[in-house]
């Protein structure tokens, strides 16, 4: 089964977790196919909302899952709340890739249904944004106060005056899980097996998972610091774990999120873009590493070799042996991407400028009363006035009718070699094509992977030769 990765930068996770780079997500990306037995076909990436043209690896995606001759495949997110910077676009997007046919995973799941989940994060969002600056300042006056307000974190229970309590059965569980993973130097996923193991269950009986483990360890509320409304008591009540245990806890999730060697590079810039010319598979990115112990004087070597390989000859037996090291075939495609856009373009033609301007302006009409319909049936799913499964059927012809009015626009618009000079200037201003080779490797992997997704459609490579194919 083929896996397409997708990673951001600013995902919706709190505000003070240390986000992983996408480099980190994308080994993250290739373990958890490895485990799960699925084949990594693409990774698409998403920079900072702020930055312009944010988003363009999210409309890559889509436009990949549309193609006709793509098997079954599944997206793999990090968190559900991964897909998108709000919950209701969260929403949204899981809709759209299910009407594309694919299923959404996420590596730490919280709920069986992503959709599920990411409705109720939203119906948390909404329930917040609907609370009154009266009632969040009587909130935040009982939180400094230390009153104990929603739904209390594992360990502890409201007492008969209001403020935290301490569960003695579940402050042990939380003693253990500190103690197996900053001083016993046990990983997430351990932990969770151990427990799960034990016959350890969470407040609501469920199994324990990377997730729900990993949230334990960076709340400070067992240390007696206790933050809710963006107020924070420190000894507001009886702390679980000494302050130093917490401390060493927090050294080692700070470590361990930029646990790859510095300089090492995991991307391929091609994966997902390139096909074999002779049977048409997906050229596969492979790193290996290799060890030897040196005659002359004992010493001992190793060496990182990254190179292509048609994925076929591995998973079908159907090609031969066709291999290229990563950095010969990365520069071969950006050269010639830059002699296809050295070409001149021929002349722009005004036959048919106002009809079509008259047709796309229907269109963008259209899509906007599109999205209100789409927006008043998910509000009545935030309400609980529509099942799951009442929403999928309610928005599957809405969905329909948007991919179809959406592919009628790029028609309109074009994609071709001019919306990929476009791409060179929103980067560099004036860019030409030697300009892009010229300044390459002043690209973020970010960058670089998201100019080569606007730029090609797919490149097939020979033995001798490669055709990249640009968007039309």
């Amino acid at each position: 089964m083929d896996a397409i990765g997708y990673f951001r930068v600013d995902s919706a996770r709190g505000k003070n977790e240390a986000l992983p780079s996408v480099e980190e997500q994308e080994v993250g990306f290739l373990r958890f196919c490895e485990r799960q037995g699925f084949q990594p076909a693409a990774t698409f990436f998403d920079g900072p909302s702020t930055a312009r043209g944010s988003g363009r690896g999210y409309r890559q995606l889509v436009e990949y899952l549309r193609q006709p001759d793509r098997g079954f495949t599944v997206v793999v997110v990090g968190l559900v709340p991964d897909l998108a910077r709000e919950p209701r676009e969260t929403v949204r997007r899981l809709l759209e890739l299910e009407y594309l046919g694919a299923r959404v995973v996420a590596a730490e799941p919280v709920a069986e249904d992503p959709l599920e989940e990411a409705l109720e994060s939203w119906r948390r969002q909404r329930g917040r944004e609907r609370l009154s600056d009266r009632a969040l300042d009587t909130l935040r006056s009982k939180a400094m106060r230390g009153y104990g307000l929603g739904k209390m974190p594992y360990g502890y229970r409201i007492g008969s005056h209001g403020r935290l309590e301490v569960v003695p059965e579940e402050a042990q569980v939380v003693r253990q899980i500190y103690q197996m993973y900053a001083q016993d130097t046990l990983g997430l996923r351990k932990i969770a097996r151990f427990l799960n193991d034990a016959g350890t269950s969470t407040r609501r009986g469920s199994r324990w998972s990377v997730v729900t483990v990993r949230d334990i360890l960076r709340n400070r509320v067992y240390i007696g610091t206790y933050v809710r409304f963006g107020v924070r008591v420190p000894g507001s009540h009886e702390a679980i774990i000494p302050a130093d245990l917490f401390r060493q806890a927090q050294r080692k999730r700070e470590s361990a999120s930029g646990g790859r060697p510095p300089g090492r590079q995991t991307s391929f810039l091609l994966t997902g873009l390139a096909l074999c010319g002779y049977c048409g598979a997906r050229m596969i990115g492979v790193s290996r590493r290799q060890s030897w112990s040196r005659k002359r004087d004992g010493g001992h070597t190793e060496a990182e070799y990254r190179y292509y390989r048609c994925g076929s000859r591995v998973n079908q037996s159907v090609c031969d042996y066709h291999t290229w090291r990563a950095r010969e075939l990365e520069e071969a495609v950006l050269a010639a991407i830059g002699q296809q856009l050295s070409v001149p373009l021929p002349p722009e033609t005004d036959e048919g400028t106002a009809a079509a301007a008259e047709v796309r302006t229907s269109l963008r009409a259209r899509l906007r009363s599109l999205e209100g319909r789409f927006d008043r049936h998910l509000d009545g799913a935030a309400r609980g006035d529509l099942s799951l499964t009442g929403l999928r059927t309610a928005l599957a012809p809405l969905l329909r009718e948007t991919q179809h009015v959406e592919l009628r626009l790029q028609t309109l618009e074009g994609r071709g070699r001019r919306s990929s000079a476009g791409v060179l200037s929103h980067l560099w201003g004036s860019a030409t094509a030697s300009d892009l080779m010229a300044r390459w490797n002043q690209l973020t992997p970010v960058d670089q992977r998201l100019l080569l997704g606007d730029l090609v459609q797919q490149v097939v490579v020979h033995d001798g030769r490669v055709d990249p194919v640009l968007h039309r």
